[in-house]
Formats: structure tokens, C-alpha cells, sequence
């Protein structure tokens, strides 16, 4: 990574990760949780679909040159999708318990050969964390920035990890993580603090400027640049759907697409039912203090407070003493009529200049969201409430999930499909090839197996340290129900990623079950009458 070394981009010494606050421990209430429950990996097992809910042929339909430049027909593709294939879609783990397995999966980012730590430092002395996942080669790919939730930053972002794997792991994308400005992590290592989708919008705009730049050497391996934000860190990339209107060329826009899950909308609102809501609020302030522990050294008013107003009083202080964006600088164009300065709820509140938007901004909603509630947030975009002068953004709402924990309420593998096809179709100078591996099935123990027809199912077997190869278990049946089994070894060397260690890491190993369980596909040809097992995958050109 040191050859992408920059003034502005900077990769430190690795260093002991941060937990979550000064005292090493998960913060109470949270505690037992994550101290007690057992983890578990995500393989993202392939589902076998019926025809009219392949999520293959729907990925295709995503990407219909007639559909790729429009949202509201994106959009409305996918809530047809995830209507009409909703037997097949949904796991039916929909409970708050179930959903809760979304912060407990097995992920260790640091142990992880594809991923290092990066500081991204911007006007106004701010440094900004993140981990920038490559998948090794130098290849130009699409860079998809994802911008994390409340409180959660670069060292631990639970509740992020799925998104992580799908958009990294098992997509040909490159993937830049960066923590939110209401992180512990951000507090401690700057002097301002600020929150909220205005200045989080600068500084994607920024950071997107920063990839397009011939002369950063990081942009060389960038294709186009994508935004994907969670809760939080969906309003700063609305607003930056806004900024890339008035400060990209002509030519090329600066950031190609945006894909916000479950995003504040309302920023005064979302604050307001956090901060009002009884014991929801309780367990947030509670939360909220042992994340931002640093900012009673910053924030006079903190020394002192009533019970549960924490969170409050830190929003309050935050909104008196501001004074314009942290990273403005006057050389962003923002819209005619909007003016940085004092006014944080004004900057925050955007949406009456939000018009004409040309690249697409894609938002996914669950109807159960108690941290960013539907209602007051997506709802009013979706019934438009929220009046906004552009076609160009669409809100798919989902019925299943809580504060979108979408991985777990419904199809991971159908999920990643839909996810990786919305990026690739908003990434049109970006080219894939497909690899391919043919098994000759002429041996007389096939003879008049296929005859009939045939299915095929795999298993994919965690490969061993030192191994080149990956296995993958076979069970063939045809058409009578008779069944057989054989093993494919496929080799590392031919997949979309560089492995260079003599040994793979546990991160390696599980990303490789991750990465074939989405993008190996097999099926049974007929060549001269003899049978033919055809493995392919897709590789970036």
C-alpha cells in the first residue's frame, strides 16, 4: 500500500486496534451482549430459485441500458422484486432477537491481507479513518465508499460487517470504509466535532475528488466512484448526490451512483425521537456516553448534566457553538441560495435545494426502523411529504427487517446479486470476463446418467493454509432422483483477487467460501452427445 502513499492520503504504522471507548470494554448495555453471544460466519450459501425469481436474470434486468440512468425505474424494478418474490426472498427471521444476529457476525477486518488502515486528511485539520479494502492487483475497478452508522468508526463497525462482505469480498469492487463523525474515534483525533449529513456531504465530496485526481496516486486503480451510507451515514451522502451536481465536469461526474440503507432524512427529527423516546433514549444516551467519552474534554457544557441527557445536551452544544462546515472551503459550489455559516439545522435541512438530480440515489427502507424511524425519515420522500424536485431518487421500502438488517431478513446471495448489478450498471467503463473450467463426463460410471436432465448443487470447503486450490463438494441428481457426488478443485491463482501471503490468513479462508458461494456458477452441457460439467466464475478485465 506504501506506493499509494500521499500528502493527503496516508497509510500508518498498523497498530492495536481501538475497542470502543477508553476502558477496553463494549459499552453498557451492550456489553453482555456482544461479550455472550456466540458469533457466527457468514458463507452466504447459494439458494436454489425458481425461474421467475432467479436473482441472476433480475441483476440483468438491473442493468437494461434503457433502465440503468433512471431510479425511479430501478427502483421500481426492485419493490417488484422483492413483492412478487417475497416467498423465496424472505428467511423468515424477521424478530428483533433474530435481527440482532446482524451485529454479531464473525469478521476480523484486521487479520485480513486485503485491508489496511488509511487516514484520509481534509481542509480544516480534519482526519478522517477508514480501512481501504484492494483486492491485490491494479486493475481499474469501481470504488464503492462506505460511510458507517452512528457512533461506529473503522476499528468497530458491527453492525456494517455484512455490507462489508458483500460489496468487498464477494463483489469485483474495491471498497473504501470510513467511520462517522459521531464516532469516539473521530472526537479523539480532532479538535472540531461536528455530526450530520452537511458536513459529511463535504467531505465525500471531497474524498471523491480526491479518487478523481490523476495526480493521487490511489486513483489510478479507480474506475468510478459509488457511495453506499447506513442510518447516519445515509444523510451525508444525500447531500452529496446535491454537491455532485454543482462541482463535477461536463464531462464526468465525480461520483457515479448513491445507495443509502435506511438513512436519516430528517436530521432535527431523527435527533428528536432518539433523544425523547423513553427507554429507547435511555439505552441511546447510555450508548452515546461511552462511545463519545473524549468530547467531555472539548464540550464545556458536558462537565455537567442531568441523568439520560447526554445525547441531548451534546446535540444542543454542538448546534450553539457551530460555525460552518468543517471542511469548507470556498472552493465547493453549493446550491444558489445556500450559504455556509452558523445555522447547523438550516445547513442539515437541504432538501428545498435538492432539485434536478442527474446520477441516481437509490434508498432502501425497512417499515421497522426504530433508530431511524420510516415515518419521519423515507416515508416522506416515498408519499412525498418532503417536497423534492427530482426524479432522479427512489425509495424501495421492505417489510421485513429491522433498521435494515436486510442480510438477515432476507437472501444474502439474492441480496449481494441486486447490489453488485445496481453499481456495475452505474459503472459502464468497468469490463468483466468470465473464467471457465470443463470436465469431461464421458466415463462409463455417467453413461445415460443425464440423459433426462440433471441439477447440480455445491458445497464449498474451506481451503486449507497452504493450499493454491479450493474444493468444492458436487452433488449431481437427475431426473429418476438418482444422485452422485464428485469434488471440483478450482485454483486460487484464477480467482479476482491476488493472494500473495505463502499462507491464508482465517480472514482469507472464509472470504474465499464467501466469494465462490456468490460467483461460481455450474451447470451440465451436452458437447458431441458427451456431458460436460462446466464451472465458470467472473474476473475484472
Amino acid at each position: 500500500m506504501e506506493q499509494f502513499n500521499s500528502s493527503r492520503i496516508e497509510f500508518p504504522a498498523e497498530s492495536s486496534p481501538i475497542l470502543t471507548d477508553a476502558s477496553g470494554q463494549y459499552p453498557e448495555p451492550l456489553n453482555f451482549l456482544f461479550n455472550n453471544v456466540i458469533s457466527w460466519i457468514p458463507r452466504g450459501e447459494p439458494k436454489l430459485f425458481s425461474v421467475a425469481c432467479d436473482p441472476d436474470i433480475w441483476g440483468q434486468r438491473l442493468k437494461d441500458p434503457r433502465l440503468k440512468n433512471s431510479s425511479q425505474l430501478q427502483g421500481a424494478l426492485l419493490q417488484k422484486y422483492f413483492q412478487e418474490c417475497r416467498t423465496e426472498l424472505e428467511t423468515g427471521d424477521n424478530g428483533y432477537f433474530a435481527n440482532m444476529s446482524m451485529l454479531t457476525m464473525k469478521y476480523d477486518p484486521f487479520g485480513h491481507p486485503f485491508l489496511r488502515r488509511v487516514v484520509i486528511n481534509l481542509p480544516g485539520n480534519i482526519k478522517l479513518k477508514g480501512l481501504l479494502g484492494l483486492k491485490g492487483d491494479f486493475k481499474r475497478r469501481p470504488m464503492v465508499i462506505i460511510r458507517l452508522g452512528i457512533f461506529a468508526n473503522s476499528e468497530d463497525f458491527k453492525a456494517e460487517r455484512a455490507w462489508m462482505m458483500m460489496l468487498f469480498e464477494q463483489s469485483p469492487f474495491n471498497v473504501l470504509l470510513l467511520e462517522n463523525m459521531s464516532s469516539g474515534q473521530f472526537v479523539t483525533n480532532n479538535n472540531q466535532f461536528s455530526f450530520g449529513g452537511y458536513d459529511e456531504g463535504i467531505q465525500n465530496l471531497l474524498i471523491a475528488k480526491l479518487l478523481n485526481d490523476n495526480n493521487e496516486p490511489l486513483s489510478q486503480l479507480v474506475d468510478s466512484v459509488h457511495f453506499f451510507g447506513i442510518s447516519l451515514g445515509g444523510h451525508g451522502i444525500l447531500f452529496a448526490s446535491l454537491l455532485n451536481k454543482y462541482n463535477s465536469s461536463a464531462a464526468r461526474p465525480l461520483m457515479q451512483s448513491f445507495t443509502a440503507m435506511c438513512p436519516v432524512v430528517d436530521l432535527n427529527a431523527t435527533m428528536l425521537s432518539l433523544t425523547n423516546s423513553g427507554v429507547k433514549s435511555a439505552f441511546v444516551d447510555l450508548w452515546g456516553r461511552q462511545r463519545l467519552s473524549a468530547l467531555e474534554e472539548k464540550i464545556p457544557a458536558l462537565v455537567s448534566y442531568d441523568s439520560f441527557s447526554f445525547l441531548s445536551t451534546t446535540i444542543t452544544e454542538v448546534a450553539r457553538t457551530y460555525k460552518g462546515g468543517l471542511s469548507y472551503i470556498s472552493s465547493i459550489k453549493l446550491p444558489p441560495g445556500m450559504k455556509d455559516g452558523p445555522d447547523f439545522w438550516e445547513l442539515n435541512n437541504f432538501w428545498k435545494f435538492y432539485k434536478n438530480i442527474e446520477q441516481p440515489v437509490l434508498i432502501f427502507a425497512t417499515e421497522q426502523d426504530p433508530a431511524v424511524p420510516f415515518n419521519i425519515n423515507s416515508q416522506r420522500l416515498q408519499n412525498k411529504d418532503l417536497k423534492v424536485d427530482s426524479k432522479n431518487i427512489r425509495v424501495v421500502d421492505l417489510p421485513q427487517g429491522i433498521h435494515c438488517s436486510l442480510p438477515i431478513a432476507y437472501d444474502w446471495g439474492a441480496l449481494t446479486t441486486l447490489l453488485q448489478a445496481q453499481i456495475l450498471s452505474h459503472s459502464p467503463g468497468f469490463k468483466m470476463t468470465e473464467r471457465s473450467l470443463a470436465i469431461d463426463l464421458a466415463d462409463d460410471e455417467w453413461k445415460g446418467f443425464f440423459d433426462k436432465g440433471s441439477s447440480v448443487k455445491f458445497t464449498v470447503n474451506e481451503p486449507a493454509k497452504k493450499s493454491g486450490f479450493a474444493t468444492v463438494e458436487l452433488e449431481l441428481e437427475n431426473a429418476a432422483g438418482k444422485e452422485k457426488t464428485m469434488n471440483l478443485s478450482l485454483p486460487l491463482s484464477q480467482f479476482d483477487f491476488r493472494f500473495l501471503n505463502k499462507e491464508l490468513s482465517e480472514s482469507e479462508q472464509e472470504m474465499i467460501v464467501r466469494w465462490l458461494n456468490q460467483n461460481l456458477h455450474l451447470s451440465i452441457e451436452t458437447t458431441q452427445k458427451t456431458p460436460v460439467l462446466k464451472a465458470t466464475w467472473p474476473v475484472a478485465l
